[in-house]
């Protein structure tokens, strides 16, 4: 048995510049435009693990009293080795959490389940991805 068929692919989530991982994302995909105003749009976050990310593990926890923050999360393929896409979720707060641990030890948080509130949901286009999109204009 490989590494992957033991390990699942993980995402890899950013805030305030710190990166930690999760097994599970419930709730992605393109939401907020056109939605209602003060709508909160949902996801949730099981089986994280933090490790050395001391700012983000505070917000996690709400020991920053929650305050809003960009959230980037890389989606991974099947095999964990690429990230298929990336979402970002603006103004995005804690909002539930459940099974939380901290060893102080190895400097690792533990989250079973974290519930995020955001304003909008959006996925960021890759270099590759712009360019199919917006092709560059043909020369004289």
């Amino acid at each position: 048995m490989d590494h992957f068929s033991t390990h699942p692919a993980q995402f890899g989530i950013t805030v305030d510049g710190e990166r930690f991982t999760c097994e599970e994302v419930q709730g992605l995909g393109p939401q907020g435009d056109g939605g209602l105003p003060g709508q909160e749009l949902t996801v949730t976050l099981t089986g994280c693990v933090l490790t050395d990310t001391p700012r983000a593990a505070a917000w996690a926890l709400g020991e920053d009293q929650g305050r809003p923050r960009r959230v980037t999360l890389d989606e991974p393929d099947a095999t964990g080795r690429a990230v298929v896409t990336t979402w970002e979720l603006a103004d995005a707060v804690p909002a539930g959490l459940h099974g939380a641990s901290t060893t102080a030890s190895n400097h690792e948080t533990r989250i079973q389940r974290l519930t995020l509130h955001a304003a909008k949901i959006t996925p960021v286009l890759r270099d590759e991805e712009r360019t199919a999109h917006n092709p560059a204009p043909p020369r004289p």
